[in-house]
């Protein structure tokens, strides 16, 4: 052993044989103690801390917790895939006012949803006794801001124990600066009319905006149509196309020259990655403006690789100013107005009158025609129904015109007439 191990073990010795004073130990148990009750203070402490943030972090966000935590109740079968899903983040505004007309039906405009394209209104109509047999006086709805805005269209479900029916009705978006609106439904019975108004804010800091939003300027032409869509907008509840068939200049030229065209119907389709975009709904206008539509589709996905709409047909009614003369004796005598074929399978007297037989495409429809007999213009007293018939070139409409009277010479008159065409012309829209 040398000579520091020999120190080392020495020391130990001498401080084994050390003994605090009582005092020490009594000051140490106390430090100790202190200790340990400001480790439990501090655990206190740092709990109420937490407790008071969150207090403070939910109360600041209160309304905003409390609007992402609501949802339109009892509308999951009355809203599309979308909406559904809008509605389960919580999108939208809850109203929740009520209208309890004179004979105890409620109206309860549940909530809105407000987008670029459209103001969604949810409201149920609720009646104890039954609500079936007040739905015929149930007379309209309408939104009114600084202006009234334009009913769309509207669908509802009754439920089981038919004593309330859920709609959800589609209305123009309203200006910018609208805030303040009157939802209003009209009951009309016993020659008394009530308005049931709910007066709600419309908070805009809910509203959805837009994804997409761009001027089109694409056109097809065709025959003596041009389809011009102007402008595309996406939103997360719709997709609206817009556009015209003749602005304001062409419509009053056609109308000078007797070449106006009436729209009855338009037909397209929107194709997104490939794949067709439900269809909600659409419009076709006739004003000073022109001719001018409006589609409207399901929202878009996400992502967006590819977009294309189909002009699939168009339906109207035209002027077309055609005198065709007919032979009497002749079995058939064919024609072609506007590209239409018109076939006269045969004109005869019978009982003092004229009757003409034609036939032509299933949409073709003669909707102003005269027979002149004689020099003489003679109105159309009826039509006769007659058969469909099915070819390998289509579906062919056989009828028969009754026109009082009779002569010798025959003329048929026709000044407008209502026709398809299809088209099925795809147009590529540029996404960029």
């Amino acid at each position: 052993m040398n000579n520091l191990e020999k120190m080392l073990r020495q020391k130990g010795i001498e401080i084994d044989q050390v003994h605090p004073p009582q005092e020490m130990e009594t000051r140490l148990r106390q430090a100790l103690s202190r200790q340990q009750s400001n480790s439990r203070d501090t655990k206190w402490k740092l709990k109420l801390a937490v407790i008071l943030l969150s207090m403070l972090v939910i109360g600041y966000n209160f309304d905003t917790l409390a609007h992402y935590g609501k949802k339109l109740i009892g509308y999951d079968q009355v809203m599309n895939g979308t909406l559904r899903e809008l509605n389960d983040l919580g999108k939208g505004q809850i109203i929740g006012e009520s209208y309890t007309f004179d004979n105890g039906v409620v109206i309860t405009l549940d909530g809105v949803m407000l987008d670029a394209n459209q103001l969604l209104v949810f409201y149920t109509v609720h009646d104890d006794r039954g609500i079936e047999e007040f739905m015929d006086h149930l007379n309209s709805i309408c939104i009114k801001g600084v202006f009234e805005h334009q009913f769309e269209s509207s669908q509802g479900i009754i439920n089981d124990d038919k004593t309330e029916i859920k709609y959800v009705a589609e209305f123009q978006t309203p200006y910018f600066f609208e805030k303040k609106l009157d939802f209003t439904y009209t009951f009309y019975k016993d020659n008394k009319w009530e308005n049931g108004n709910i007066t709600f804010n419309l908070d805009r800091n809910k509203a959805m905006g837009h994804s997409l939003k761009k001027n089109l300027n694409l056109d097809i032409t065709k025959d003596d149509n041009t389809f011009h869509f102007e402008s595309i907008t996406v939103s997360p509840t719709s997709t609206v196309i817009k556009g015209s068939i003749q602005n304001s200049l062409e419509l009053i030229s056609d109308h000078l020259k007797g070449e106006r065209t009436r729209p009855d119907d338009l037909d397209i389709k929107l194709y997104a990655n490939g794949e067709e975009v439900n269809w909600q709904g659409r419009g076709l206008s006739t004003d000073m403006k022109g001719i001018q539509f409006d589609f409207s589709f399901d929202t878009l996905p996400t992502p967006l690789d590819e977009l294309q709409l189909e002009l699939i047909s168009f339906t109207a009614d035209h002027d077309v100013n055609e005198q065709i003369v007919l032979d009497k004796g002749t079995q058939k005598t064919s024609f072609e107005i506007h590209g239409q074929r018109i076939e006269v399978l045969d004109a005869y007297k019978k009982e003092g009158d004229t009757y003409v037989t034609i036939e032509t495409v299933e949409n073709t429809v003669l909707t102003e025609v005269y027979l002149v007999i004689d020099d003489e213009v003679i109105e159309l007293l009826e039509t006769l129904e007659g058969d469909f018939v099915k070819t390998k070139e289509g579906i062919f409409h056989r009828r028969t015109l009754h026109f009082p009277g009779n002569g010798e010479e025959l003329i048929l008159d026709i000044r407008r007439m209502t026709y398809t065409t299809v088209y099925n012309e795809l147009l590529d829209i540029p996404i960029d």
